[in-house]
């Protein structure tokens, strides 16, 4: 029995994978069941099996991509004491990578959806608010420790988090106002003169 539920975690986690990438390639609209059965390797029957719908599909993928995110993030601020690195840390992990970013074009997908859709919209508030909640607490973890100061660190976590999310939105769309050090330069130096940092 463990094994079989292995096997069917395991094809799942095929099937997830396999749409991320094609939703990145070519998005949910032109997203076809039978494009993903070919890219996980297994038959349209075993994709709906497991998928009934795009928007589960889409949900999921997001959450996956999300999941990783937020280990990642655990894990990276976990190994910086200094408030200020961890702020860094925060943000150059969430930024985006460059033009076309994987994971930032899952995201056009998700907010396109959440418009129309409360199941989707529902998933998009959770995982924002894990993001915009980091934020805040980063932000606070320095206010504790007198490396930063901010009457409201989650006003300022939420402008510093819509700055990163704007800014990555126009560097994955690729339209050439953008590199990733303009972004990191215009979010830290933002934050350096909200939070009255010293360097």
């Amino acid at each position: 029995m463990a094994q079989r539920r292995s096997k069917g975690a395991e094809r799942e986690l095929a099937v997830v994978t396999a749409a991320a990438e094609l939703i990145g390639e070519q998005g949910l609209a032109s997203l076809r069941m039978a494009d993903v059965a070919e890219r996980a390797g297994m038959s349209v029957g075993h994709v709906t099996y497991y998928f009934p719908s795009k928007t589960e599909l889409l949900i999921r993928a997001i959450r996956q991509s999300e999941e990783q995110f937020q280990s990642d993030v655990t894990a990276a601020l976990a190994r910086h004491i200094d408030p200020w690195s961890r702020l860094v840390t925060l943000v150059e992990l969430a930024a985006a990578e460059g033009p076309r970013d994987p994971g930032w074009l899952l995201w056009f997908e998700v907010w396109a959806s959440a418009a129309v859709d409360e199941s989707v919209a529902e998933v998009q508030a959770q995982l924002e608010g894990w993001w915009r909640g980091q934020m805040a607490d980063v932000i606070s973890y320095g206010i504790e420790r007198s490396a930063f100061r901010a009457d409201h660190p989650e006003r300022v976590g939420s402008v510093l988090s819509a700055l990163t999310d704007g800014l990555s939105v126009q560097l994955a769309l690729g339209d050439g106002t953008t590199t990733r050090d303009d972004l990191l330069d215009l979010v830290l130096s933002t934050a350096r003169d909200l939070l009255k940092v010293a360097r």
